[in-house]
């Protein structure tokens, strides 16, 4: 039964660290579509990157669930990739708000906001 019981403690906490890789490669792709559309002037790949960064981001929009994607010594500090999530949506709907009226540069600064709310939970999660 003990076998049994630390198995599945194994086996969650594999899932566990799939599902945050698989995640994290959903938020890249969703960035490099951004940053392609903004390199060759294509606002339907860069609204395509934001969808996919919103996908991505959902994941940490519980902040008990967000724990469970930390690592052991780091899930204390879940309020900070909780708090990063919300910064990547505010960031995310003025992105999409300032390409429709066509304001680029400030479309681009939100894109900025979403890369430094990703860089403050990462300083944070792998020790920067």
């Amino acid at each position: 039964m003990k076998l049994l019981a630390l198995s599945a403690l194994i086996g969650s906490g594999a899932m566990a660290d799939d599902t945050l890789a698989a995640n994290m490669s959903q938020m890249e792709n969703g960035l490099s579509n951004i940053q392609k559309g903004f390199l060759y002037n294509t606002p339907a790949l860069i609204k395509n990157g934001v969808g996919e960064i919103h996908k991505a981001n959902a994941l940490f929009h519980d902040m008990d669930a967000t724990k469970k994607y930390l690592p052991k010594d780091k899930q204390h500090m879940s309020n900070i990739a909780f708090n990063a999530s919300k910064r990547i949506d505010s960031a995310s709907a003025e992105l999409l708000s300032n390409l429709d009226k066509k304001q680029f540069s400030k479309a681009h600064a939100s894109y900025s906001e979403i890369m430094n709310a990703c860089t403050a939970c990462h300083a944070v999660v792998r020790g920067w």
